[in-house]
């Protein structure tokens, strides 16, 4: 009988090869277009992370304005139980983008003006990366942090450090991360 982390790895590798993401299997095939391949497997993983990310921070914005208006006392476990809670989510909280749950946030609550100005840059890499296939071809929202191309390692290590700072904020109010 196979383990739980071996049955997980056997299927981390399905989805790997489902997805074309298996980059050693690029480098033991054919040699047409290798470069190319490893080139779209990073892209992929880059876009992932970068959605990732912003949907984190998306959820932290959320928790901080459901315990402004629902306490703190109460985990959102037991909350998610109640109706005006639902409701809460489901009407308002639901169809706040990631900018508007950032300005009420930050009229509830203190947030750094240097880690806001990062959640709004990265809001606009990510409506680039997740709208287009070549967002470096866009005008406005090109795939760069702080002057550096995030498809590059310099400017994806650059914007990862730069997370770790906008979580270091959250944090503290979190129970669930």
């Amino acid at each position: 009988m196979k383990s739980k982390i071996a049955e997980k790895m056997d299927e981390l590798r399905k989805v790997y090869d489902l997805l074309n993401l298996d980059y050693e299997k690029v480098l033991t095939g054919p040699s047409k277009d290798k470069a190319t391949k490893i080139d779209i497997i990073k892209n992929k993983v880059i876009r992932g992370q970068i959605i990732v990310w912003y949907t984190i921070i998306d959820e932290f914005l959320t928790n901080r304005i459901c315990r402004y208006f629902f306490g703190k006392k109460k985990k959102f476990e037991i909350l998610w139980k109640t109706k005006k809670f639902q409701n809460f989510n489901y009407y308002i909280i639901e169809q706040l983008y990631l900018l508007q749950k950032l300005r009420l946030a930050k009229s509830i609550s203190k947030i750094p003006k240097n880690v806001a100005a990062d959640i709004e840059k990265l809001s606009v890499l990510r409506n680039g990366i997740a709208h287009t296939f070549f967002p470096e071809n866009l005008r406005s929202s090109k795939p760069n942090w702080k002057g550096k191309d995030v498809f590059k390692f310099e400017g994806i290590k650059l914007l990862s450090e730069d997370i770790s700072k906008i979580y270091a904020v959250f944090y503290r109010d979190e129970e669930w991360y």
